[in-house]
């Protein structure tokens, strides 16, 4: 680069575009988001809260390596998808799979060791009680992003299972299994809807590259800087954060169709996790929402549904 800033034409073919995606590293994913909701905790309005989530994170991570083999799709799927522009994983029928029914198990298990054991037991007891059918309705709510007010004590668990069941698949494919998506803002992965996004390190041109994260496989895909997530505005973006609580973490607000996304700056803690950074900034939701904006997809481990 020149002293004026400016790329040699030379030097413009040798610019090479970032990983369209990364999935996730089931070494640390779980066990990192714990520490974090584990440091945000102390002092925090909402600090019981986050401390039982720092033990379900805990808990997905013993429960991992006990999972049963799953299934993934065959590679003429994965390519055909692809072609077509849909999640890789889309003719995983989780239904037929008995991964995610042993991820619960799993997660229900380990949460007597790391957590308040009263709470796993009963959540145990009351989903031991429904038959393979209800689970699977339960679960069908949950992927929907919409629990009964009755059920959303089983919320986090079930939220946890499931994030385990796809975080698997995702974590076994390789990057060239998975194209861009046809419609946004689904997960190119598993079809899930975003959590919030992450600005870090830094292109080969020297810019930080923004990625946006799946709430349910924890993949993340590359997107422009600037840019709504929902619609596909470039025009009408604002960011937002909580004066005092620092800028990790701000709301993308879009004026076109009027949601909003967090966005986290890793450059401004590298350990900024967008589960967790998530919830531990409900008072940034609450400012932008009562600015007239909603959320682009709830946090799964927050599926508050619809009261009666």
């Amino acid at each position: 680069m020149t002293g004026s800033g400016i790329v040699p034409i030379e030097e413009i073919g040798n610019v090479q575009a970032p990983p369209f995606v990364r999935l996730p590293d089931l070494t640390t994913i779980f066990t990192r988001r714990a520490e974090r909701l584990e440091k945000l905790a102390p002092g925090h309005v909402l600090e019981g809260w986050l401390r039982f989530m720092a033990a379900v994170s805990r808990a997905q991570a013993i429960a991992l390596p006990l999972l049963p083999p799953g299934y993934l799709p065959g590679p003429e799927n994965l390519a055909t998808a692809r072609e077509a522009g849909r999640p890789a994983l889309e003719s995983v029928h989780w239904r037929d799979d008995p991964t995610w029914s042993a991820a619960l198990d799993a997660v229900l298990a380990a949460m007597a060791d790391v957590a308040k054991p009263e709470l796993a037991e009963r959540a145990r007891a009351d989903l031991a009680a429904c038959d393979a059918e209800a689970r699977a309705g339960l679960i069908e709510r949950v992927l929907a992003l919409q629990l009964a007010p009755g059920e959303r004590a089983f919320a986090p668990y079930l939220a946890a299972a499931l994030q385990l069941y796809w975080t698997r698949m995702a974590a076994v494919l390789a990057p060239e299994d998975v194209g861009r998506p046809e419609r946004a803002p689904s997960c190119p992965v598993c079809g899930g809807t975003p959590v919030a996004s992450v600005v870090s390190g830094a292109g080969s041109d020297a810019r930080p590259l923004r990625y946006v994260c799946c709430g349910l496989c924890q993949s993340q895909w590359n997107e422009v800087r600037i840019k709504c997530v929902a619609c596909g505005s470039t025009g009408g973006i604002a960011y937002s954060h909580i004066e005092g609580a620092g800028d990790t973490v701000k709301a993308e607000t879009c004026d076109g169709c009027k949601t909003y996304l967090k966005i986290l700056y890793r450059e401004k803690d590298v350990t900024a996790d967008p589960i967790a950074d998530d919830l531990a900034s409900l008072q940034l939701d609450i400012m932008v929402s009562e600015a007239g904006y909603h959320r682009v997809a709830p946090n799964p481990f927050l599926i508050l549904g619809e009261e009666s």
